[in-house]
């Protein structure tokens, strides 16, 4: 027979011998592989946010500050006037390259004779395709930049539109508030990965009087640029006229998405913080594995010892026994990566609703960070339990042979301590980081900024009541800012006024103050004015017949939502021509003052639903939520890891105390009793965990917290269900191993 089938045979005999201990290696090194692999996808993921374009550090937006003293509200706005780009252009040359875009909702788009409406494309300078790096794969973006009337499509809105992405020279009808303009297909590109700050499908050239006739203002708009010297266009912005009240910077576009939340924009946002979090609690699970690794190396190594005197006595060397074991070690760690990437391939579909992320495409596009890291990991944990095997090769074949088995006490003692204190510290993290995230994120001072949603006007609110509501909700809810009440929302003005072409809204009288209107002419409504006046918008003071019934002119509230402006005519009226209640909130503890305003207005279909005006700050709680769940699935991890860490602990107790455990059973020593003796050993290194990992746990967390501008209090009661399911966990295992007991044979080590 081989040798080699005969060493085969033989580890099979050692691994059935030892099968719970080999089981609990597999699986503990499986699940800390797809955790490690699951969390550095997505920081990969999160950490790439527009890395994918050509030289993409070179690429940045224009910021505006609004340095006024008595200015309250998010200081940052990405809308940059038309001439301060000029101005730019002229002193940087050909050092710069700076692009308009605008957004513009509300667009109806005729293609291949469909219709398509409530549409958001771009209007965008030529120089943008020299900024953003195109892929394409129809057409030439040569026509984009010499042919005013001409469009570019992402592949996705090329084939909603028109079925396919051959479309070049292909017509599209774009209008807006009933003006229309045909554009014809300059080029098609590949879409831009998930990770983009924004989604940008159809691009139509920035032309002011196209801009002007689908309704939109082209003054109104933001500012792309490319350049290698960031610091020196900053200085050219800032340079005369200079004003004191506004400054200009420039953000880099890979910082846009973990960058402040700016007013204007509809990107995406991240938060790096949460994601270095979840990248600590993955490698305390990856280091609880790795330990439990090692100590259950330590487990199966006595039962190895005959067989090592054998091949020792044989004359194999100390380094060919080493390389045996190596191989062993590799060989597992090999079997665990595959089932881990296999569970992880399994639950990708869950995992891209939770993250939205595709976890297959990240996977097979073979990153080259995520194959060092996983290399890495790979060979520590290959490397680490031969360590311990080290020791054991060097013993001369008459200590192999003899009756006492080479054991490693001290070693076990902090194995048991250190993955006990682990598992306390990252449930009890899980739990404090759900509670801050859930309160605040804000890091910096000044930007607790707030936010406004809506809710169905109640059914028996009357105008008494509101004011009495404005004026109280402040005393009980200091995280409530202001109400008001109107007939249309700001960005959903769809009702128009009989016979005319204006649009109308019935508001309360603080509607300017809630939404900060700015009145260019004339004056808002005063307490004696009768319900025939009204204030109109600039365009509607263009189709107005009789200009006395408007006593004044604001300006547009579409530029704010990307909107085209339309005719909108604005009256105060009672209660009964209410439609929406909007609720000005601050951002700090959110959730609890919607659930709050849930629970005030409820009737008898139940609490009232509660909508954010900003759907992107919606998606950002919605964000915040899945990091949330992702913890806590990592906390629930670390808890089955806890739980396949005490198990092997007590196998390893229980083979190290099994001569004095049969000495017990044989007078009469019953099941309850071997489990005391078996929880005692437990609770002294229990003990320990929690004197040393106490005061770092409790350390830790407030100096993380101390980080945040609004932070959570970290409560004695938060270790109080760490250590309680451990007692639990501890308490059942140790229980079941005493019964398990019963039904061996515990003769042979009387014996020995």
């Amino acid at each position: 027979m081989p040798m080699t089938t005969l060493q085969g045979r033989l580890f099979l005999r050692i691994i059935a011998k030892n099968r719970e201990a080999y089981g609990l290696k597999i699986v503990s090194l499986a699940i800390a592989f797809a955790c490690s692999t699951l969390i550095i996808l997505f920081s990969i993921n999160e950490f790439g946010y527009d890395r994918f374009h050509d030289d993409d550090h070179a690429i940045f937006r224009i910021l505006q500050r609004n340095n006024k003293e008595d200015y309250s509200g998010n200081r940052l706005s990405n809308r940059i006037p038309t001439e301060v780009l000029t101005r730019i252009k002229a002193k940087a040359g050909d050092r710069l390259i700076v692009a308009r875009v605008k957004g513009m909702e509300e667009i109806s788009i005729g293609a291949a004779g469909k219709t398509f409406r409530d549409q958001k494309i771009h209007a965008a300078d030529a120089e943008l395709t020299d900024i953003f790096s195109f892929s394409i794969i129809n057409g030439a973006l040569s026509d984009f930049k010499t042919h005013t009337r001409s469009v570019i499509l992402s592949s996705s809105a090329a084939q909603e539109y028109f079925g396919g992405v051959e479309v070049r020279g292909r017509e599209m009808k774009i209008s807006a508030v009933g003006d229309t303009l045909v554009y014809r297909v300059a080029a098609v590109y590949k879409d831009f990965p998930k990770n983009a700050h924004t989604e940008f499908n159809t691009l139509i050239r920035f032309d002011d009087p196209s801009v002007q006739t689908l309704g939109f203002n082209p003054k109104d708009h933001i500012a792309y640029g490319r350049s290698r010297a960031l610091l020196q266009v900053e200085k050219l912005i800032n340079e005369q006229p200079k004003s004191d009240d506004v400054t200009y910077r420039c953000q880099p576009i890979a910082d846009i998405y973990f960058g402040p939340r700016v007013m204007g924009e509809d990107v995406k946002h991240g938060d790096h913080y949460s994601i270095i979090i979840l990248i600590c609690i993955s490698g305390l699970i990856f280091f609880l594995a790795l330990t439990s690794f090692v100590n259950l190396t330590t487990l199966t190594l006595p039962h190895r010892s005959k067989e090592l005197a054998v091949k020792k006595l044989a004359g194999t060397s100390h380094w060919t026994l080493l390389m045996a074991f190596g191989k062993e070690s590799f060989s597992l760690v090999g079997i665990s990566l595959v089932l881990g990437l296999v569970g992880l391939a399994i639950a990708s579909p869950a995992i891209e609703r939770l993250l939205g992320m595709d976890l297959i495409a990240l996977f097979l596009g073979f990153d080259r960070m995520l194959i060092v890291i996983i290399a890495a990991l790979s060979l520590i944990l290959g490397i680490a339990p031969l360590f311990m095997t080290f020791r054991f090769t060097q013993a001369t074949p008459s200590r192999l042979l003899g009756t006492a088995p080479i054991t490693f006490p001290r070693f076990k003692r902090v194995i048991t301590f250190l993955q006990l204190g682990i598992s306390i510290f990252l449930i009890v993290a899980s739990m404090v980081i759900r509670r801050q995230v859930n309160y605040s994120l804000l890091k910096e001072p000044g930007r607790n900024h707030d936010q406004v949603v809506y809710l169905s006007y109640p059914k028996d609110l009357t105008d008494e009541g509101l004011r009495s509501m404005r004026a109280g909700w402040k005393k009980y809810n200091p995280n409530i800012v202001d109400v008001i009440a109107t007939s249309q929302l700001p960005n959903r003005i769809s009702s128009k006024e009989l016979n005319s072409e204006f649009y109308i809204m019935s508001v309360d009288p603080m509607f300017k103050d809630f939404f900060n209107l700015n009145m260019t002419e004339g004056n808002w409504f005063r307490a004696n004015d009768g319900d025939s006046v009204v204030v109109v918008n600039k365009k509607g003071k263009q189709l107005l017949s009789d200009r006395h019934l408007a006593i004044g002119v604001f300006e547009g509230l579409s530029d704010e939502f990307d909107q085209p402006e339309k005719p909108v005519k604005i009256n105060v009226a009672s209660y009964l021509h209410y439609n929406f209640l909007c609720v000005r909130i601050l951002e700090v503890d959110i959730r609890r003052t919607v659930a709050f305003l849930s629970t005030q207005f409820e009737n008898e279909t139940g609490k009232a639903r509660i909508t954010f005006l900003n759907k992107r700050f919606e998606e950002w709680l919605t964000y915040q939520d899945r990091l949330n769940t992702l913890s806590e699935i990592l906390a629930i991890i670390s808890g089955i890891l806890s739980c396949c860490a005490i198990y092997g602990l007590s196998v390893s107790i229980v083979r190290d105390k099994l001569k004095q455990i049969a000495i017990r059973k044989l007078f009469g020593a019953s099941s309850l009793k071997i489990t005391q003796l078996l929880i005692r050993e437990f609770a002294r290194q229990m003990l320990i965990a929690m004197l040393i990992f106490g005061p770092f746990t409790f350390i830790v967390l407030k100096e993380l917290l101390r980080t945040f501008v609004y932070a959570t209090h970290f409560s004695w009661t938060d270790p109080l269900f760490p250590i309680l399911y451990c007692v639990v966990v501890i308490s059942a295992i140790c229980g079941f191993q005493a019964l398990s007991l019963n039904r061996a044979d515990l003769t042979s080590a009387l014996k020995d």
